[in-house]
């Protein structure tokens, strides 16, 4: 990571405060800040090697690449036009008729041309899968789909769709953690062992294993709790943090290698300790994600790319809707003070304890702002939307968001339904079968030169103006 990045984006106090190990964990979010949108693409795009991960879920992508998704083709314009790349998190649970499940990556069906096409689900019953209705959520990893008249694991059939996109180069999360699976286990015994030592050891353990997994595809939040030299996790007890950190690795590699994972699954535990989303994104930063050429390892202990000479780990993340949220109206969780918390208490005795674990700058790149551009059918969109921006532009910086709020009370009519339904609460990839063409995001004159700050207050308002 080059001093000049650090510069650019305004990373030099955060980059003091952690310099010499004063401190562990640093987050700053982009979009709170007055950088300019083409001054992050710029530079992102200067640095060699680096290229922002953009979390997204396992699930249904084609339509997506194909930039007729609706409020996830701020996807497609950081994923296709080379801002990012996709970082897959597949912990995630099909959808189903209880709440929990995922609603907007839809992974227990297939969806293509806003069709949508259920698939039969089946997990283990302790000994054979049989169907299961869509009554409650399914872990994904834990699921095979009947296609074709056989039973092929959930994460193969959508990682075989997503890997045949032209131009979007996916990377499961698991796999660069699997890939350094002894280190992995290893750095988990120091954090569990920590978690137990807390104030609140309950909400410290609760931070490194969130859900417990049964067999059967079931998921839930869970309770781990020290007995004597081992741990009970939801009644099962593994009889040492060593047993505990390896069977948190069984997740993982249900993801990375899902055939090998059932048919080993009859003599695994009956409750699967599942890392949680803290933890492996932590994790994933610091074994340097975001310079996805540098691979994700050969298991030997690496030094992560993006080190600066001064020991310091920078990484640069996309954050969505719930992770960047739009501030002022929405912080997402990224900003609320117990994820610093949280993170903090990750990362310190990593740093403190290995090596291969330096003080941890965490930039979030507000994804979000995208949802700013129209695509390509849309042409009338772009050029209202650019009317705004050159509204805004002209107006103080910290008017951002009252401007729009402003504008739009006039200029809403003027907009596509299809803009604004972006913008709406609880929307995901549509599967209402309406017919849309393939499009590619449009940037309107004056969006880069936007701050995030003021593009952010921009989806903000238009999110207020439509909740």
């Amino acid at each position: 990571m080059s001093g000049r990045l650090l510069h650019e984006l305004g990373l030099e106090t955060a980059a003091e405060t952690l310099t010499g190990h004063s401190a562990a964990f640093a987050p700053v979010h982009l979009g709170t800040r007055d950088v300019r949108v083409a001054t992050l693409l710029d530079a992102v795009r200067a640095e060699p090697g680096l290229l922002p991960p953009r979390s997204g879920h396992l699930g249904n992508w084609e339509d997506i690449a194909l930039g007729r998704s609706g409020p996830m083709d701020f996807n497609t314009a950081v994923c296709g036009g080379g801002h990012g790349f996709p970082l897959i998190y597949g912990f995630t649970q099909t959808e189903a008729d209880e709440a929990g499940g995922d609603g907007v990556y839809l992974p227990g069906s297939l969806v293509e041309r806003g069709q949508r096409r259920v698939l039969p689900l089946y997990t283990w019953d302790g000994h054979t899968f049989v169907r299961r209705d869509r009554s409650r959520p399914l872990f994904c990893p834990l699921v095979q789909a009947e296609v074709d008249g056989a039973l092929v694991p959930l994460v193969e059939v959508h990682w075989q769709r997503m890997r045949a996109l032209t131009g979007y180069r996916f990377e499961l999360e698991a796999t660069r953690l699997v890939a350094h699976a002894p280190l992995v286990a290893d750095m988990l015994c120091v954090l569990l062992e920590e978690a137990a030592g807390k104030e609140n050891p309950r909400r410290a353990f609760a931070e490194l294993i969130s859900h417990a997994a049964r067999l059967d595809g079931r998921v839930s939040r869970c309770e781990l709790r020290p007995d004597g030299s081992g741990y009970v996790l939801d009644g099962h007890r593994f009889g040492s943090a060593r047993a505990l950190a390896e069977a948190a690795l069984l997740p993982l590699r249900a993801l990375t290698d899902p055939r090998w994972f059932f048919e080993q699954q009859a003599a695994m535990p009956p409750v699967l300790p599942v890392p949680s989303h803290l933890l492996t994104t932590a994790l994933s930063a610091l074994l340097g994600a975001d310079y996805p050429d540098a691979g994700p390892g050969d298991g030997q202990r690496p030094v992560a790319p993006g080190t600066t000479e001064d020991g310091l780990r920078v990484h640069l993340h996309w954050g969505a809707r719930a992770m960047a949220g739009c501030p002022p109206r929405r912080g997402g969780y990224f900003g609320r003070k117990s994820t610093a918390r949280a993170l903090r208490g990750i990362v310190g005795p990593l740093v403190r304890d290995f090596a291969e674990a330096h003080p941890l700058c965490f930039v979030l790149l507000p994804a979000p702002v995208f949802m700013l551009c129209p695509p390509d059918t849309s042409e009338g969109d772009a050029h209202e939307l650019a009317g705004l921006f050159k509204t805004v532009l002209s107006a103080p910086p910290e008017a951002a968001y009252d401007t729009a709020l402003g504008w739009l009370a006039e200029s809403r009519p003027h907009l596509s339904d299809y803009l604004l339904d972006r913008f709406r609460d609880g929307s995901g990839v549509p599967h209402d079968g309406a017919h849309r063409d393939p499009a590619v995001p449009v940037e309107p004159d004056g969006f880069r030169d936007l701050t995030l700050r003021q593009a952010s207050a921009l989806v903000a308002a238009f999110e207020e103006a439509l909740a």
